[in-house]
């Protein structure tokens, strides 16, 4: 593991200061229409544009059929948009990318393999080193907890427990940038506040730049430095709030007069056709 991380966008003065140099990744214009079985035109994104800069930590929050999957499977290269362009790295984004890890809301670990294993999934379809990224993937374990686990199968692990190895599977060939589609949505009200810490703490220690779905505002401030607010669908960036918020963030943060400032803007940007809590 790296011995120092990026510093964060907030730590970065001249990230603030927008330079088209300092971005990891930018979209422009992206429009993504769909034709249904009754070949009707179902527009899902409408104008949509986004630059993250490198560390930097994203949410994109907004009601459910808004087009916040079809945004990240575009920039994950994932999805080729109808109009628009994706650059990663100053590259287009044509396809999917060495560049890129993804953790979605199903784990979808392979249940014949070890934690191990699964982990270094990547490793063999990239068809890189597999002994040199197993001393990484050793440390990724560590580092998201579940270290002494690598020999254990995938229905022997909790819920959360499977989304660390998820976690450590979409990190473990060193993309620059990782997209998560609502990972924890599925667990528990305890678990998921758990993860977010780890989540924070992961993020901190390996300084990578993450874009994170999420159907919960709470969610949305917590880990953000900027939260991305969509509308209904078609859907189209309705707000982007900059949480001033110090880090680290524990969970007592919920409960301030600060934290409630920014998720009632957040609500009043989404506005009450998209009211999410």
């Amino acid at each position: 593991m790296p011995a120092s991380r990026v510093l964060p966008y907030y730590e970065r003065p001249a990230i603030r200061g927008g330079q088209e140099d300092a971005l990891l990744i930018t979209a422009a214009g992206l429009n993504q229409t769909y034709v249904s079985q009754d070949r009707s035109v179902v527009p899902a994104l409408a104008d949509v544009s986004l630059a993250v800069a490198p560390g930097e930590f994203v949410t994109i929050v907004g009601p459910s059929g808004c087009g916040k999957t079809t945004l990240l499977r575009i920039l994950g290269g994932l999805l080729r948009p109808t109009s628009g362009t994706v650059h990663l790295l100053g590259r287009a984004v044509t396809g999917p990318s060495r560049n890129v890890g993804i953790v979605f809301q199903d784990p979808v670990l392979l249940p014949w393999r070890t934690v191990l294993d699964n982990v270094l999934l990547p490793v063999q379809v990239l068809r890189l080193d597999r002994q040199t990224y197993r001393a990484r993937a050793l440390d990724l374990l560590g580092l998201v907890g579940l270290k002494g686990f690598e020999g254990k199968y995938p229905h022997e692990l909790s819920g959360g427990m499977r989304q660390r190895v998820s976690l450590a599977r979409a990190l473990v060939h060193d993309p620059a940038l990782l997209l998560m589609d609502e990972p924890f949505g599925a667990l528990d009200a305890m678990t998921r506040e758990a993860m977010n810490l780890e989540l924070q703490r992961i993020w901190r220690e390996s300084g990578k730049t993450v874009a994170f779905i999420t159907h919960s505002i709470s969610e949305a401030v917590f880990l953000g430095d900027r939260v991305v607010v969509m509308s209904p669908r078609p859907g189209r960036i309705a707000d982007v709030v900059t949480v001033e918020l110090g880090r680290p963030r524990d969970l007592d943060l919920m409960a301030s007069d600060a934290f409630g400032v920014y998720a009632r803007k957040i609500r009043q940007a989404l506005g009450p056709r998209g009211m999410l809590e």
